[in-house]
């Protein structure tokens, strides 16, 4: 464990330690994610190494599988240094993203994070959960997603047509706040919450809702 984490003060702590207990119920469920996969992220403020208040953000790493998760697994990233990123209009490709992402790393020998961290940052929420459930995947695996989707969620939720994990996808689900969460075609399920338990409870609910 990063010697950032061992710092944290008890509020941080307990985030922390409510997004690996989060994680590890969203990874045990089968109808929820495929084979661990997903990503989960929270956001806080901890004191860094000069006594500074510093806004962070930890993600799933890439390659962690949910169900197994440790504090470990979610590297913490300054996020004033990702948030500016959302006004960068020309095209980034994903080793320009991964190299952006990386910059902001609290600890920089920390697990690379999800490819879809920037999806997590630019939510302005504190809870987030990204999951692959199959019933979303089976709602929207045809030319008709968008329609089964307002049938089975109603306009409360977005939908966002199948575009590659990548800063430009994660600019446009940034900008999706105002719903109630975000389906993404042939993808998954984003939810969030203002408490960690909100947050999972959430997704439980969607899904199901969608199942029946």
């Amino acid at each position: 464990m990063s010697e950032i984490t061992t710092a944290l003060d008890p509020v941080a702590t307990a985030l922390l330690a409510e997004l690996v207990d989060r994680s590890r119920a969203l990874g045990s469920d089968r109808s929820l994610v495929i084979f661990g996969g997903g990503n989960t992220s929270v956001k806080a403020t901890i004191t860094d190494h000069l006594g500074r208040d510093t806004r962070v953000m930890w993600v799933k790493g890439s390659g962690s599988d949910l169900i197994s998760a440790t504090a470990g697994d979610f590297p913490a990233l300054r996020l004033d240094d990702l948030l500016p990123l959302r006004e960068i209009t020309r095209h980034v490709d994903d080793d320009e993203m991964i190299d952006l992402v990386s910059r902001a790393l609290i600890d920089p020998g920390a697990k690379r994070p999800s490819i879809e961290t920037l999806l997590h940052a630019f939510l302005p929420f504190t809870h987030v959960d990204h999951v692959h459930a199959d019933v979303i995947c089976a709602l929207t695996n045809h030319d008709e997603g968008a329609r089964t989707t307002r049938e089975a969620l109603g306009e409360g939720f977005a939908y966002v047509d199948w575009k590659r994990s990548g800063f430009e996808l994660s600019r446009m689900v940034g900008a999706l706040g105002d719903y109630e969460g975000v389906v993404l075609a042939q993808h998954g399920l984003i939810t969030w919450g203002d408490t960690s338990a909100s947050c999972l409870a959430r997704t439980r609910e969607v899904v199901q809702q969608v199942a029946d």
